[in-house]
């Protein structure tokens, strides 16, 4: 018989029997026919390749990820993740569903369909983040939407993405036992539960333990990807749940535990978020498996990890194994060792070479590409006089740290003219804070103030702000926060830098203010430039985009500003800017 290519004396794992054999694999019309001596079988191909005994594995596999992190194309993403051996990813668009709606969902879901890798997706179960008192967005999703996305239209819609207001669940727990369709979210998982009970309820529960554990499990929530501790990651596998583990989670002491104790196939590696700057430098889930190899994880664990077990979660009966009738998603390693490198990639029997050159990318409808509302001539001087009400004192001031996205409250007094404050002085080191409602036509917009690892000598201006994406201008001067929120509205969506009356970096976002159609070693580059840009005007954190781009997430602790003002994220309330003196956190 002849077949379409021979890997000979390959070194394979196999997670079914938990044990090495050396073998030959034929491939025939993309999937693997035989693993075994096919020379012996009479087996004859078009193309041998000869392994040596090098380690062949399956295509790693992605369960959690969300490509707009890396603010690009689903096509573009594609393009730079195969050759780093992903073959098949599980993608959730909450940040194109904040913007659009159900139509953020369906145009990525659109553009995933030729792309040169599998990329399945999962349902967003919190958009927005928090609800319309606290944030405006460009849409949302609730129960309503399930039908129309888990339809035989979209055969590749195959989970709930993560359900993140798990502070919600926990209160109301009562509640939901009695009323499942009391929270949205829970109304979602509710509704698959009973129409679709085979599908995956990604969850996000970070530092959940005991009886609050429980409470998610209970109401459907049976896996997390937030970064883990022992004990935690302990409980999680005791109460049977599926346990995600990004770069954040890789340490000597987690790695440790995983491997001493018989958890394999109970838990995956995934990716989360990776910005392109660290894509072209580092690479993707590679780099996780590569972080856990290095810290002591055996290469059998870690293959189970990056393509068999999470193929069993999502139910993915065709891939994550080398056996006849699976996809021919291949690695051919060059050893064994932990630098895990990657002499070959093959997706569904084909080099990633050929497969990378016949991909076509995705024509975006032109309506993706204006979605800023806001009307360009629209006098946007307001925003950067700040009015002090009557009998106040004192301004609550978000303090940036310089290693961490936590914002801590603490009070300011500004000098005062005729009612406003003088925020714009040299050697205070403070920025004035504005987000910007792109949704209407009208101005709208609320105004805070951040100091601690904050700019200097300049601005920055961008759509890509969590998760709503409104326009977030922030800065220490007005010159420069104008001239980068006019470039901004110029280009309809974007990131830039201003400083000195010029604009200093640039990354262009024309699909929704938040992805960009340019190849990836384009892109990452933007970004280095951009990152390097920031840290010349003060910033001291690792990755000040990402900082900067979760001032306006109202989810992440402790104090954050949306368009509709300062967020009270531990009560999810608003709370004004300005307020009488009382306290001790307070600073001139």
């Amino acid at each position: 018989m002849h077949v379409d290519t021979l890997i000979t004396d390959a070194r394979i794992y196999n997670p079914y029997i938990k044990k090495w054999q050396v073998a030959d694999i034929a491939l025939l019309n993309g999937k693997i026919f035989h693993v075994g001596d096919c020379v012996s079988q009479g087996l004859t191909a078009t193309e041998t390749i000869a392994c040596h005994g090098a380690p062949v594995i399956p295509g790693l596999i992605d369960i959690h990820l969300h490509i707009e992190s890396s603010l690009c194309t689903p096509y573009t993403f594609a393009q730079a993740v195969l050759p780093h051996g992903i073959t098949t990813v599980v993608a959730e668009h909450h940040e194109m569903a904040n913007i659009f709606g159900r139509a953020g969902i369906e145009v990525m879901v659109a553009a995933s369909k030729h792309a040169p890798i599998d990329i399945f997706h999962g349902i967003p179960s919190s958009v927005p983040s928090t609800n319309t008192k606290l944030e405006t967005t460009g849409g949302t999703i609730d129960a309503s939407d399930l039908p129309a996305l888990v339809g035989p239209e979209h055969p590749k819609v195959i989970c709930l993405g993560e359900v993140m207001n798990f502070s919600t669940l926990l209160e109301r727990f009562e509640e939901l036992v009695g009323n499942p369709s009391a929270v949205d979210s829970a109304g979602m998982i509710d509704y698959l539960r009973t129409h679709h009970p085979l599908m995956p309820i990604e969850g996000h529960c970070p530092s959940i333990k005991g009886l609050d554990l429980s409470k998610l499990l209970y109401l459907g929530v049976d896996s997390d990807h937030c970064k883990q501790d022992i004990e935690g990651m302990r409980q999680r596998f005791t109460n049977g749940m599926f346990v995600e583990i990004q770069g954040k989670s890789v340490d000597v002491e987690i790695i440790s535990y995983l491997q001493e104790h018989d958890v394999e196939g109970l838990w995956a590696f995934v990716t989360d978020d990776v910005p392109p700057d660290l894509l072209i430098r580092q690479g993707h889930l590679d780099q996780v498996v590569r972080q856990a190899l290095q810290c002591g994880l055996s290469l059998e664990k870690a293959i189970v990890a990056s393509s068999f077990a999470p193929a069993q979660r999502m139910g993915f009966r065709d891939r994550g194994a080398i056996a006849p009738g699976k996809i021919a998603d291949l690695l051919i390693l060059a050893d064994d060792s932990s630098e895990f490198k990657i002499r070959e990639v093959f997706k569904r029997g084909k080099r990633a070479q050929e497969c990378l050159a016949v991909a076509r990318p995705y024509a975006f409808p032109e309506r993706f590409k204006h979605s800023i509302t806001l009307v360009r001539t629209t006098d946007l001087s307001p925003i950067f006089t700040v009015a002090v009400p009557k009998d106040t004192v004192q301004a609550l001031v978000m303090h940036k740290l310089e290693d961490s996205t936590y914002t801590e409250a603490v009070h300011r007094t500004f000098e005062q003219i005729e009612g406003v404050a003088i925020w714009e002085q040299e050697g205070q080191r403070v920025n004035l804070v504005v987000v910007i409602n792109r949704y209407t036509k009208k101005l709208t917009y609320a105004q805070g103030f951040c100091d601690g690892d904050v700019l200097t000598n300049g601005a920055y201006c961008s759509t890509y702000a969590h998760d709503h994406h409104n326009i977030l201008v922030i800065g220490d001067n007005t010159a420069d926060m104008r001239i980068a929120l006019d470039w901004v509205l110029s280009r309809e969506g974007g990131i830039c830098t201003a400083s000195k009356g010029t604009i200093t970096a640039t990354i262009p976002l024309p699909i929704g203010g938040i992805l960009s159609e340019a190849p990836m070693v384009e892109l990452g580059q933007d970004v280095i430039h951009i990152q390097d840009e920031l840290h010349r005007l003060g910033m001291r954190h690792p990755n000040p985009l990402m900082s900067l781009s979760t001032i306006t997430l109202p989810v992440s602790p402790a104090i954050k500003i949306t368009d509709k003002g300062l967020i009270d994220v531990a009560t999810a309330s608003l709370v004004p800017l300005f307020s009488k003196a009382e306290g001790s956190n307070h600073r001139q």
